[in-house]
């Protein structure tokens, strides 16, 4: 059964594009991990309709959400096969427009997403399959909008090297370590949150003795994204002036270090097989004034285990 609200955006009643359905999509993906996953399955059913109007929509909506949405859709996107699917429709000789949009997505993809060494190599796996293919690709537009749309929902690893260089970015002027760290905005900290309680469930249902089940693909890339927004977090901490952040950063720096320190005990096979399930608290906004009046750094930026505060 399609999602309900994906049939919506790709019915063949529809003129064009719903963009104020596609956008409550993408809202969804990144409130809920896992409906973005039954999100990403019923663009894949629409995909193969026989109607061009609904593929055309299908492959809007798909674009939306790669561009809008966090690295989890993206690995959906890819573990689903998106990308080989695109690339049997092409072989199928589809209607012109699906056609075009197609080799418009694959080859900004394959750009984007890093070339056939990259986190998901699917990607560019399908644009060398569309160029054995004989398959001529449009040139990009200057009005096409970039790959990823800020606020960006993942990690800063998986950016493509021409993403990070400044002509690229209307702000060129900003410091290397704000490139290297873009700062995190409210809901960026909502997603890292999503990221890391799905991670913490996962570690919680594994049986602590078996390290195997650390090697999960899911696992493994949720770990890496959690790493990746403790630095941005810690980033974050020492540089920010909004209360708000400020103390929803430091609530999500302890949980993360929780999360992962939890990992590093199975992963070293120092937990007991009774161990504890990690406990997540919720942030509790508190006024920022209480918090600055010290000296000391306000976390801990090490790797390592933090030391007992008091």
């Amino acid at each position: 059964m399609v999602n309900p609200l994906v049939e919506r955006a790709t019915s063949d009643m529809l003129i064009g594009p719903d963009w104020a359905m596609n956008i409550e999509i993408c809202d969804i993906c990144n409130r809920d991990l896992t409906q973005a996953k039954d999100v990403v399955r019923g663009i894949k059913k629409r995909l193969s309709s026989k109607n061009a109007k609904v593929q055309l929509l299908a492959l809007t909506l798909l674009e939306t959400i790669v561009k809008n949405c966090g690295d989890i859709v993206h690995m959906h996107v890819a573990e689903k096969d998106l990308p080989h699917e695109m690339v049997k429709i092409v072989k199928k000789k589809p209607d012109f427009h699906v056609k075009e949009k197609i080799l418009i997505l694959i080859d900004t993809w394959q750009e984007a997403f890093g070339g056939p060494r990259a986190r998901y190599p699917q990607y560019f796996a399908a644009y060398q399959e569309l160029l054995r293919l004989g398959a001529v690709f449009p040139q990009g537009s200057e009005r096409s909008a970039p790959v990823f749309t800020p606020p960006q929902t993942h990690p800063l690893t998986s950016y493509p090297q021409n993403l990070r260089n400044p002509e690229f970015r209307p702000d060129a002027a900003e410091s290397s370590v704000e490139a290297e760290f873009p700062t995190l905005s409210l809901t960026e900290l909502q997603n890292a949150r999503g990221i890391m309680d799905v991670l913490a469930e996962m570690l919680n249902a594994l049986d602590p003795r078996n390290k195997e089940g650390l090697k999960q693909e899911v696992i493994v890339d949720l770990v890496e994204q959690c790493r990746t927004y403790k630095q941005r977090v810690v980033h974050l901490v020492n540089s920010t002036s909004d209360e708000s952040l400020l103390c929803q950063g430091l609530a999500l720096n302890d949980d993360l270090q929780r999360v992962l320190a939890k990992h590093e005990s199975i992963a070293s096979g120092s937990i007991a097989s009774g161990a504890a399930s990690v406990q997540l608290e919720k942030p509790k906004p508190e006024p920022a004034k209480s918090l600055a009046a010290v000296d000391v750094p306000l976390i801990d930026t090490g790797d390592g285990k933090q030391k007992d505060g008091g």
